[in-house]
């Protein structure tokens, strides 16, 4: 399979996450990336390439143009800062009432952003224009017909990002521009099968009827990002029929998980696409730190086959996972699996 790399995702590595008022050590580091990437080198069959660097236009096709000027205006700040400028920057307060206005810096991280796992450091901007480049250069594989399947390895991750705000690690949602890409050939589902509800794709694409948003994931009673991923949430307006929510309990193994993806695959079969984008995320493992879900390492490529079955061309993204011993495995699993080998 092709592998789309992410030429700058070094260039983000929070010094931590904020976590009930503690700083602790970040989840999502460069480390991921290498231990997926050794796992394909392993399994062979795969060529690993560098996409060409795409505009900030390409990624306002999904993005807010303001929310696309804060991160690189603030990463460019904090690089040309010798201290007066915070190396890191989170969020401490969020917008209330029915008219918040953003002034100043602060209130604008808070307005941009909607967690405290996110922070903006100098080079936050380069990688997530890195990954949005991969996303976008892989799906011109598929759009030209170059590729029938095309898998985006890159970091930070992109599901949680929604059009005006980070949250979740993410900045640029990578798999909602690739399926915004394709949408102008034919009609495209984005089956989300990380841990974590795919809000990100469900926000911007939520009033849709050309793009069929499905997320397989933990109950978000209990789970991030907590305030979206319900049963009942099913599109609006032209969107309405459009997203599917399949929430699973705390525990859920392979018995269970078999048929909520099978009702997932149902789903995008009787939307008929012509293009699916397969944002996913080994977080489902059952040794992951912030997962949840019991799904040992083998079930991965029997989940790969299973997605296979619709017979699409396929982008596939790289969301979560952070249990470093599994990811790698599981990813080549689920590439094994779409593969059919």
């Amino acid at each position: 399979m092709r592998v789309i790399l992410n030429p700058k995702q070094d260039a983000h590595v929070p010094p931590g996450e904020i976590e009930n008022g503690e700083v602790i050590p970040c989840y999502e580091r460069p480390e991921r990336l290498t231990a997926i990437r050794t796992a394909l080198e392993a399994a062979g069959g795969h060529t690993f390439e560098e996409p060409p660097v795409c505009t900030e236009d390409a990624v306002a096709s999904v993005h807010d143009p303001a929310y696309i000027v804060y991160l690189r205006e603030t990463a460019a700040e904090i690089r040309r800062s010798r201290g007066s400028t915070p190396k890191v920057q989170w969020p401490t307060v969020f917008p209330y009432g029915p008219s918040p206005r953003a002034g100043g810096n602060r209130a604008l991280r808070g307005q941009f952003c909607f967690d405290t796992y996110t922070p903006v450091l100098g080079g936050t901007f380069a990688a997530a224009l890195g990954g949005a480049s991969a996303a976008l250069h892989a799906a011109e594989l598929i759009a030209s017909g170059t590729a029938k399947q095309v898998y985006v390895l890159t970091r930070p991750p992109g599901h949680h990002a929604e059009r005006d705000r980070c949250g979740g690690y993410c900045y640029f949602n990578h798999a909602a521009l690739v399926a915004e890409r394709l949408a102008k050939l034919g009609r495209v589902a984005v089956l989300d099968l990380d841990v974590h509800h795919g809000n990100g794709a469900q926000h911007i694409f939520y009033d849709r009827g050309d793009v069929l948003t499905v997320s397989v994931h933990g109950d978000p009673a209990g789970l991030y990002p907590f305030f979206s991923g319900y049963a009942d949430e099913t599109g609006t307006g032209a969107g309405v029929g459009a997203n599917l929510n399949v929430p699973l309990p705390p525990g859920t193994g392979v018995k269970e998980y078999r048929p909520a993806l099978a009702t997932a695959l149902d789903a995008v079969r009787r939307f008929a696409p012509a293009f699916l984008v397969l944002p996913f995320g080994a977080d489902a493992h059952e040794a992951d730190p912030i997962g949840g879900l019991k799904l040992p390492t083998g079930y991965f490529r029997e989940m790969g086959a299973a997605v296979r079955e619709l017979g699409l061309p396929t982008v596939v993204t790289q969301e979560g996972g952070y249990n470093l011993d599994a990811l790698g495995p599981c990813v080549a699993e689920v590439l094994r699996g779409l593969e059919g080998v």
